[in-house]
C-alpha cells in the first residue's frame, strides 16, 4: 500500500511511518522542516525513540522509506495521514488551523481513491468539517489518534488497538487492513466518538495528577508525607493501584486535550477548570518553596531536569521549562542540568557534577534516571517522586 505521512519527521509522525515501512509498505515522509528530513535521510532521528534509526536505515536501504518537502508528493498515495501540531495559541486556547490549512492544500492533489486519515489531536467535530472540506474529492476521511508513549512508540504502533473513527462508525476496510500489517485491531468509532476517545483519555489522566497534587498539598497541610501515606495504602491494596504520585504533568497532550474537551463543549465543567487551577498552582507553590530555601539573593539555584518526563529529550509543554523560565528571572545564580538537553537559549546548562559542587539550593524538575543516587548536601525542593534521605544525602 502507498501512504503518505504529513508531519511525518515529528515525534508521532516519524514512528508511524518507519513501522508502516518496515511492515511492507511504501511510505512517504512530509514535512516542512528541512533540517529534520535532512537528518533522516542520512538515517538518523531528529529524537530519542529507541529502535527508530534502526528502522530508518532499513526503510531507506529498501527504497520503502522515502523523504519530501511539499505535499505534492502525496499525489497517487492510497491512504494520507495528516498529522500535524495543533498546539495552544498565545492566548493558550486549542487551535486546529493547522489541519484545516493541510486538509485544504490536500484537495490539489488527491484523488477519489485517496483515503484522508487525521491523526492530530483536535476538537470534536473537526474531522466532519474536514470531510465536508474534502468531500467528493476523496474516498473517504477518517480519525484515528494517535496513543502512542514516547520511549515506547514502536513497540506500541505493534500491539495497541487503533481507534478508528468514520462518518458511519463501520470500521474502513482499507485501514483494517492497513493496521492489521501491523498486527493490531481496528476498533470502529464514529468521527466524534473517536475525537472525544482521544480527549476523554488524556484530560482524565491529567486530573488523576491533580487529585494526587492536592493530596500531597492536604497531607502538607498536616505536616504529613504525601509519599509515605501513599506507599503505605498501596501496599498490597490492589484497590489503591490508581493513585498516582504528585509531580508536574506536561508534554504536548495533557493539558491541551483538557482543554481541547472544553473548548468543543456546549455545556462548562466546574470539575476540569478546577484541574486546571490545581495545575496553574503548581509553578508559583515550587518558586516559593525555592526562594524560602534561599540564605541570599545570590545563592546558587540548580534546577535538575527540563524536559516533560525522565529518560525524554522532548522539551514541549514542559512544566520543567515554565518552572525554569519563572527561577530564572528571580534567581541571580540560576543553573539547568539535562543529561538530554545539551544546550537552551534561555538558561545556563552544567554537569551535573559541576552543578551540584556548587549548589546552595536544588529543585526537581524532571526526575531523570541519572539522577537517582546524586548526592545532595544543600536543601532540595521536590514535589514528585524524587526524596531526599536525610541520613545519606542520596537523591532516591
Amino acid at each position: 500500500m502507498r501512504v503518505a505521512v504529513i508531519g511525518g519527521a515529528g515525534r508521532v509522525g516519524l514512528p508511524l511511518a518507519a513501522v508502516l515501512a518496515d511492515a511492507g509498505h511504501n511510505v512517504g515522509v512530509i514535512d516542512s522542516d528541512v533540517d529534520r528530513v535532512r537528518l533522516i535521510r542520512d538515517g538518523q532521528s531528529p529524537f530519542l525513540e529507541p529502535g527508530l534509526e534502526s528502522l530508518i536505515t532499513i526503510g531507506l536501504a529498501t527504497s520503502r522509506l522515502s523523504l519530501h518537502t511539499n505535499l505534492s508528493s502525496t499525489a497517487g498515495s492510497d491512504v494520507v495521514f495528516v498529522v500535524v501540531g495543533t498546539d495552544l495559541n498565545e492566548r493558550n486556547e486549542p487551535q486546529n488551523e493547522s489541519v484545516f490549512a493541510v486538509a485544504s492544500e490536500l484537495l490539489h492533489h488527491v484523488s477519489v481513491t485517496t483515503t484522508v486519515v487525521l491523526r492530530s489531536t483536535v476538537m470534536p467535530g473537526t474531522t466532519a468539517s474536514v470531510a465536508q472540506l474534502l468531500r467528493g474529492r476523496v474516498a473517504e476521511v477518517a480519525f484515528c489518534p494517535e496513543r502512542i508513549a514516547e520511549g515506547r512508540a514502536l513497540e506500541e504502533l505493534r500491539g495497541m488497538p487503533q481507534l478508528v473513527g468514520t462518518e458511519t462508525g463501520v470500521n474502513s476496510p482499507l485501514l483494517t487492513e492497513l493496521f492489521g500489517s501491523l498486527g493490531v485491531e481496528s476498533v470502529p468509532m464514529t468521527w466524534k466518538e473517536a475525537e472525544l476517545g482521544k480527549l476523554i483519555l488524556n484530560s482524565w489522566r491529567y486530573s488523576q495528577f491533580a487529585i494526587a497534587n492536592e493530596f500531597r498539598r492536604l497531607c502538607e497541610s498536616h505536616e504529613v508525607s504525601f509519599r509515605n501515606v501513599r506507599q503505605a495504602i498501596l501496599h498490597q491494596y490492589p484497590r489503591g493501584q490508581g493513585l498516582m504520585g504528585p509531580g508536574f504533568a506536561g508534554g504536548p497532550c495533557l493539558k491541551k486535550d483538557t482543554l481541547q474537551l472544553l473548548a468543543g463543549a456546549t455545556v462548562g465543567s466546574e470539575l476540569f477548570e478546577s484541574v486546571l487551577d490545581s495545575h496553574r498552582q503548581m509553578i508559583p507553590e515550587v518558586v516559593d518553596q525555592v526562594l524560602q530555601n534561599m540564605k541570599s539573593p545570590t545563592s546558587i539555584v540548580v534546577q535538575l531536569g527540563l524536559t516533560f518526563k525522565p529518560g525524554s529529550d522532548d522539551l514541549r509543554s514542559s512544566v520543567a521549562v515554565e518552572l525554569a523560565s519563572e527561577l530564572v528571572k528571580k534567581c541571580k545564580n540560576f543553573v539547568v542540568v539535562d543529561p538530554y538537553v545539551s544546550h537552551h537559549n534561555e538558561f545556563s546548562m552544567a554537569s551535573l557534577q559541576d552543578a551540584l559542587a556548587k549548589a546552595d539550593v536544588v529543585v526537581i524538575g524532571t526526575r531523570h534516571p541519572e539522577f537517582v543516587g546524586a548526592k545532595l548536601m544543600v536543601p532540595c525542593v521536590d514535589i514528585g517522586g524524587v526524596r531526599l534521605l536525610n541520613e545519606s544525602g542520596r537523591v532516591e
